[in-house]
This record gives structure tokens, C-alpha cells and sequence, in this order.
């Protein structure tokens, strides 16, 4: 029998598939996958371009009330929300409400008040006064319908911003999330469609992630957005060329914290287990390499050493008394488990770890750990680990523990962590990612102002803030003529010897740095703008 869910969406209901999903701290079976068929997107596109067609020109104060609505609805039902996304990903449903959730409800009330100020048209100035006679306006417009896919980790905190930015800047949205977080997609959903969005602008398409992408991009959008691993972001830039759509593409991260003489180690140890472990560290932007000065080695090891142990790991609870859970994915805690053993084989050594469950049928549980590693070569340091691993390693100075954190092909966050403001802005400043926090990690993702995306390998384009409003509409301008009775411009044809001297007048009267010259110039220009007068 279908869910009840699906009878709110009765335009395209997608088929069963006969496999279902099921909680990965627990084993528990829940919702059957859904599946639509391609040639449903294409009917999905066309009518989220007819609405949106419409929606583009609503005033924006029907557009603010609908996103203030959202932001009314997450509230009114966030802990509804906060036990799906858990029992989807594994996650405790306290890390869904701080990192999800609120953060959501904070991106709908952002945007709804700064999107008409992004947008509003801007008055160009003129580069030269051979132009007095133009008046130029940039408008950003937008581009139709896009479409949005985003991963598993965080399956209603990053589509909601994005799916934000779009409807309040007048486009039509596809949004397609992974398929162990269906039910969470549903209710991104039901939180459009009940809160004063027209139907049919907003449409969710449940894909398999091997052909989602392909399927978007020959269906008709105008733009995608895609969350996810570099090497798919590569397959799909490739296939998007072919057809020059533009992309936005928020890639994998390898994210140093750099711990300097200086810091603050009771806090830099805290908020290394927070951010390198919440999530059972499936976070692109979560920590993952920590170099730290020699002279503070030990002592923040014996920091770290007593958050991590003090952990406690299991399902989610009604007791709150869980601090981690467990793997989304067998093939990521697979993929954990042999990174953290080509370490092991290499020399690292694991110097602390938090209880790790042996209970039958336990779920897909991994113990946080600390390892030390010598070695900048191994996958632990150079690939993307997405796992409660903490990697660290002593540096001799400042410049040291650059260099090892800019050798990476990936550049997404990073934190630097020193008393001295000086200091640690000096650092930052040599870093080579999209955001970098001083005496913090991780939480920018959370504010909606700050614009995430990153360096090199990371990604192209940027989601939050004042630049991902942007990310979603395109600039066109409109230049007005002010005298339009005249009968031309003065370099229009015939040409003649008059025109020819009088651009160059032109051009002497603008670059020339004689004095004498400019006004030589000047002469003839005004000769060719007579001529144009009475031709």
C-alpha cells in the first residue's frame, strides 16, 4: 500500500519499488523507495515553467509571506522534522534540530528580507563621458526552473536554503533528494505546498542518484545545483558543457584546523570532537586534519584524548543521553574503515577512541578516533574522509602547518585557532579555502548570511548568503537611450575622414596627458557630433 504522503503530490505520484529504506542506528525498516520514471520530470519541468512564468512577476510581499510561513511551519513542526532526518541518517535528533533545522528556519526569515535588496535594479554609473547619452540599469533576473540535488547528510538543512533562494527570486524548483531520505523530501514538500507557494512550482523527483543528474539535465532546467562528491561534480560539469548549463557545484572537503601556541586548547579540543565527530563525521566542511605546534602537542592531545573518550555512542533517544550516532551508508563506513587501515599499515597510531558498540544488530556504528599520522601522503590526509576520524599531527611552525594544510586538492573550510586576533588573521589569510573560521569550526554552514562554497577541487559557485542569491538569478541590462530622436550615433556609417578624426579626438581627449592635446581632441569631437547633428 502507498504512503499516505503520496496523495499530496497528485500531479506525478511515483511507483514502489518493492525495496525499502531502513534506519541505520537501528536496523528498523521504514518507508518502501519511491521511483519516478524520467519522462515524469520532463512533465514535472514543464509545469513548474508554466507557474513560475506567472510566479516571477507576483509582488514580493506575496513571495515574503510565503517564505515566513515556512519559517512558521519548521517551527510548528521541528521536532517532527528533527526525528525524521534521524531516522534517515543515524544521526541523534538533537544534531538534527542544531544543525538542520534551526538553521533552516533561520535561512527562510534571511532571505525573505534580503532578496529584494540583492535583486532590486542598480543604476550603472558611466565609465566615460562619451556615454552621457546612455542610461544603464542591471536587473537580476531568474533563470526559470533549476534543479536541485543534495546528498544524505544533511538532507533537509542544505536543500531548504537552496530551495529558498530560489522560489523568493522568482524561479521554479526540481529538487531531488538521496534516496535513503525520501520521508525528509516529502516533507520539504509539505512545507512548500502548505504555505502559500503555488502549486506546481515546486516539484520533488524521486530519482536513483546514478541517473538523477543526466535525467535533469536533459529535461529542460535552466540551472542545476548539486551537493555531492568531487568526482561526480566532474561527471556532471562534463555532461552539463555539452549543453553549456551552468552549474553550481558544492563539492568534498579535506578540512584543516590549525592549532597554534597560543590557542585556546580547551575550546579547540571541544569543538574538534564537535565538528570532526557530530554526524559520526559525514560533515564536507566537518574537521578532519588538525596540525598542531609542537610546543602545545601534548597537551592538546590530552584534551582531545578526554572528549573523545568521554562520547557516548548509539542510537537516537528520548533520554538525549546520546552524544553520536552512526554511519548513513554501509559503503561509507566500508570506505572509512579501509582508510583508516592503509594509516594503520603506514605508521599511525591510534591514540584515543570512544566506546565502540558491540550489540547485535547494533547499526552502522564506527568509534570516534584520534590518530596520529606522520605521513601527508595517506588517503586519511589527502582524500575526503567522511568519518569520525581525527587526524593529527605536530607541526614546528606557522608556515609548516600552512603548507600542510594547503596540500590538498580540495579547499573547502578550514579554522584557525590563536588568542592573538593578529595572528590568526595573518594565517587565515595564507589558507587556501572557501571559509575559514578563527577559534571556531564548522557552524558557517548555519548562518545564512556567510556564502558557502570552496576552493579548487571543493567546488564552483556558492550556496547562503548574498552570493547565493545571486547564484540564482542571471544579470541582464538595460541601457536606454536619452535622446532618441536623434537620427544617429556619431560612429554609425557613412564613414567619412570627419569620423575618423573625430574618434581619435575622442580618444585624445580621454588618454591624452597634455593638457593642449585633450583640448585638440576635444575640437574634434565636437566637429563630428555637429556633423551627426544636421546629417
Amino acid at each position: 500500500m502507498e504512503p499516505s504522503i503520496l496523495k499530496q503530490n497528485p500531479l506525478y505520484r511515483p511507483h514502489l519499488t518493492g525495496t525499502y529504506l531502513y534506519n541505520p542506528a537501528t536496523g528498523e525498516r521504514m518507508e518502501e523507495v519511491q521511483e519516478h520514471d524520467p519522462q515524469d520530470v520532463i512533465r514535472m519541468i514543464t509545469r513548474a515553467r508554466e507557474v513560475q512564468e506567472q510566479w516571477k512577476n507576483q509582488p514580493y510581499p506575496v513571495k515574503k509571506r510565503a517564505a515566513l510561513n515556512a519559517d512558521s511551519w519548521i517551527q510548528e513542526n521541528a521536532h517532527r522534522i528533527a526525528l525524521t532526518i534521524s531516522r534517515c541518517t543515524g544521526k541523534t535528533r538533537t544534531e538534527a534540530l542544531s544543525t538542520e533545522v534551526l538553521p533552516a528556519a533561520l535561512g527562510w526569515r534571511y532571505y525573505a528580507k534580503r532578496v529584494p535588496f540583492v535583486t532590486k535594479p542598480k543604476t550603472l554609473g558611466s565609465c566615460s563621458i562619451l556615454f552621457f547619452n546612455k542610461h544603464s540599469v542591471q536587473h537580476r533576473v531568474p533563470y526559470g526552473v533549476v534543479g536541485i540535488i543534495t546528498p544524505w547528510n544533511y538532507p533537509f538543512g542544505i536543500p531548504v536554503h537552496e530551495v529558498a533562494t530560489a522560489l523568493l527570486t522568482g524561479n521554479g524548483v526540481i529538487l531531488k533528494v538521496a534516496t535513503q531520505c525520501q520521508p525528509v523530501g516529502e516533507l520539504i514538500r509539505e512545507m512548500v505546498s502548505s504555505t502559500g507557494f503555488p502549486e506546481g512550482l515546486f516539484q520533488l523527483a524521486h530519482l536513483p542518484g546514478k541517473v538523477a543528474g543526466s535525467v535533469f539535465l536533459h529535461s529542460g532546467i535552466q540551472k542545476l545545483f548539486f551537493t555531492g562528491s568531487t568526482e561526480t561534480g566532474k561527471k556532471l560539469m562534463e555532461e552539463a558543457g555539452k549543453q553549456l548549463i551552468p552549474l553550481c557545484l558544492e563539492l568534498g572537503g579535506n578540512d584543516a584546523m590549525i592549532v597554534l601556541s597560543d590557542a585556546p586548547l580547551k575550546r579547540a579540543a571541544a569543538c574538534a570532537v564537535w565538528a570532526g565527530a557530530s554526524n559520526c563525521g559525514q560533515s564536507c566542511g566537518g574537521v578532519e586534519r588538525i596540525y598542531v605546534e609542537r610546543s602545545v602537542y601534548d597537551p592538546f592531545l590530552t584534551r582531545l584524548r578526554k572528549e573523545v573518550e568521554a562520547l557516548r555512542q548509539g542510537p537516537d533517544s528520548e533520554s538525549f543521553q546520546v552524544d553520536i550516532g552512526s554511519f548513513t551508508t554501509r559503503e561509507q563506513k566500508r570506505k572509512v574503515e579501509t582508510q583508516v587501515e592503509e594509516a594503520l599499515q603506514r605508521g599511525g597510531r591510534i591514540l584515543a577512541s570512544s566506546l565502540r558498540r558491540e550489540e547485535p544488530n547494533a547499526g552502522l556504528f564506527y568509534p570516534v578516533q584520534v590518530i596520529e599520522v606522520d605521513s601527508d601522503e595517506t588517503a586519511l590526509m589527502q582524500e575526503e574522509t567522511f568519518g569520525p576520524i581525527l587526524a593529527v599531527s605536530p607541526v614546528d611552525s606557522e608556515d609548516e602547518a600552512i603548507r600542510r594544510a594547503n596540500n590538498s586538492n580540495l579547499g573547502l573550510t578550514a579554522s584557525v585557532w590563536s588568542l592573538s586576533r593578529n595572528r590568526a588573521k595573518r594565517v587565515s589569510n595564507r589558507l587556501q579555502a572557501g571559509v575559514v573560521t578563527l577559534n571556531d569550526h564548522l557552524l558557517s554552514h548555519g548562518m545564512a548570511e556567510t556564502p558557502w562554497g570552496g576552493f579548487k577541487q571543493s567546488g564552483i559557485g556558492r550556496s547562503h548568503g548574498e552570493a547565493g542569491i545571486e547564484e540564482m538569478t542571471q544579470i541582464q541590462v538595460v541601457i536606454r537611450e536619452r535622446f532618441p530622436r536623434l537620427s544617429r550615433n556619431i560612429f554609425w556609417q557613412p564613414y567619412s575622414e570627419v569620423v575618423y578624426n573625430g574618434l581619435l579626438g575622442a580618444l585624445d581627449m580621454i588618454a591624452a596627458p597634455a593638457f593642449h592635446t585633450k583640448v585638440k581632441g576635444a575640437v574634434r569631437l565636437v566637429k563630428l557630433v555637429i556633423s551627426r547633428l544636421f546629417s
